[in-house]
């Protein structure tokens, strides 16, 4: 054997080496929890987050829900998502073990949906109105299963006002997704957003403007009912409900007016209301780093789109306000805002002892 065939064959060896330590291979199941069964035949795709989103490998999940993905080395991030009934469910890849997946059933409507908080940010510069609604939908059915349909969140605006963008995200560990949503045809104003409604929690965000001179009267119409709904604007912005008894004052605070509206025992419509005069809102103050917006996709599409993870939920005042402070970017401020409504319910049921 001469010396260029055994180099030819190290390196052949050292080549081969680096590939198999480049390479993993990971398992795990995928359980459908509307039905407590094992997911049988779902697509389930492995996504390089490097530039962008690729696909890197595909395969079916057997009999028993189980599938195993050969993942590429190269400290990429990775996104491991199934594809069951039309929608997508994406866990990050940790590499702690056998991976456990949560799927659910899709069906067109669920009754009783609803939003657990509402809110709507009016701002003015004197020229142009600036107003932010935020939603945070809660889906709570049992057994669980996904909203999915072309028009799982309405959006109604004035005819006159022009949208600006639609954020949304899954939980409050999900990442922001960019939606675009499709105008209403025929209805000027309306426009609906093809995003499932995934067991848990989901939060939407749209901005939308319009000319001001000074005064307007504005409507604000959910696309579910609101257990707790509040407008929130600047001290030097007048607000004045069409009905005096719709809305109680807590305060001001971060240099915002809160406006709650008052339920009994959910909002359905929000009574209409006039702002007057100019203010604008302070610059949020980020108390972590805000999740990256990313192009969102249709739910059954083969284009890789963000991942939206799902997360624990609780009812404490404080979980409640940490979303909104994802969603709107202040966390003192809403921390200030739920404290002042709580505390002023406090003092109510004081007063009646």
């Amino acid at each position: 054997m001469n010396l260029c065939s055994c180099s030819r064959r190290s390196l052949l060896f050292v080549a081969l080496a680096l590939s198999a330590c480049a390479a993993d291979t990971i398992s795990g199941k995928v359980h459908n929890q509307t039905t407590d069964k094992p997911a049988a035949g779902d697509d389930v795709i492995l996504l390089r987050l490097e530039k962008g989103m690729d696909e890197e490998a595909r395969t079916k999940t057997d009999s028993q829900g189980a599938f195993s993905l050969q993942v590429n080395g190269g400290g990429a991030g990775h996104v491991v998502r199934v594809l069951h009934k039309g929608v997508n469910y994406d866990t990050s890849l940790d590499h702690n073990g056998p991976m456990n997946i949560l799927v659910f059933d899709s069906v067109a409507r669920i009754q009783d949906l609803q939003a657990k908080l509402g809110m709507a940010q009016v701002e003015s510069d004197g020229q142009v109105l600036k107003i932010t609604e935020m939603y945070d939908i809660s889906n709570e059915s049992a057994p669980p299963v996904t909203q999915s349909r072309p028009d799982n969140f309405e959006i109604s605006i004035s005819p006159k006002a022009t949208l600006d963008s639609l954020v949304v995200k899954k939980g409050a560990g999900g990442l922001w997704l960019n939606v675009t949503p499709v105008p209403v045809k025929g209805q000027q104003g309306r426009y609906v957003a093809d995003f499932p409604l995934r067991p848990g929690e989901t939060l939407f965000k749209f901005v939308y403007h319009l000319s001001y001179s000074g005064s307007a009267s504005l409507s604000v119409k959910p696309a579910y009912p609101v257990r707790s709904f509040a407008v929130l604007h600047p001290a030097s912005l007048s607000f004045k409900s069409s009905r005096p008894d719709a809305f109680t004052s807590p305060g001001v605070t971060h240099g915002l007016q809160v406006e709650q509206a008052v339920s009994k025992p959910i909002v359905r419509v929000v009574p209409v209301f006039e702002i007057a005069g100019t203010g604008l809102a302070e610059p949020a103050q980020q108390t972590a780093k805000a999740s990256p917006m990313v192009p969102s996709q249709s739910a059954a599409t083969a284009k890789p789109s963000a991942p939206a993870t799902s997360s624990s939920t609780t009812g404490t005042d404080q979980i409640e306000s940490e979303k909104w402070a994802l969603l709107a970017g202040g966390a003192v401020l809403l921390a200030a805002i739920f404290y002042m409504v709580w505390k002023k319910r406090k003092n109510v049921v004081l007063a009646r002892k």
